[in-house]
């Protein structure tokens, strides 16, 4: 959808209708209003439309010098080569995520498994931990009843 703005250039309004946004049209009218008042203060006498056709020329000529320009073409070279570099850590860096992550499951499922064995581990060494007191219980029954026959035949020996 084409937007109509109303923009001023060197105090004259011109109806300008772009597809492009309507704060960019006015970032360029302000870019070319700066070109504008650059020629204006530093040419004498410049009026008329001199100011406006001058401003172009300067926007085209630093258009052109931009084009011309080696340099940003090789920093645009290293910058595709370390955004590759980059692309091929995150990838490794991925497949470590990955192997993590397998490594995590793998651990955690033999913490389940050991968990698991522990429980059982500990019913069992409760179940023992009650057979021990029932013996204990037993043996200190039997001791007392020990104690008692031992009497009993010791005073059956004295009364022989």
């Amino acid at each position: 959808m084409a937007n109509r703005i109303n923009i001023t250039i060197n105090s004259r309004v011109y109806t300008v209708v772009a597809n492009e946004d309507t704060d960019y049209l006015k970032k360029l009218c302000d870019y070319v209003n700066e070109k504008v008042n650059l020629v204006l203060r530093e040419g004498q006498h410049v009026t008329g439309e001199k100011p406006v056709v001058l401003a172009a020329l300067n926007i085209c000529d630093e258009y052109f010098k931009l084009l011309d320009n080696s340099e940003p073409t090789e920093k645009l070279s290293e910058l595709l080569i370390e955004n590759k570099k980059l692309e091929a850590e995150i990838r490794s860096m991925k497949k470590a995520e990955q192997e993590s992550s397998k490594q995590a499951a793998e651990i955690k499922d033999e913490l389940n498994i050991t968990t698991k064995v522990l429980d059982e581990t500990e019913e069992k060494v409760k179940f023992l931990e009650g057979q021990i007191k029932i013996k204990e219980n037993q043996l200190k029954k039997q001791r007392s009843e020990f104690a008692i026959r031992e009497k009993e035949l010791l005073d059956m020996l004295e009364e022989k």
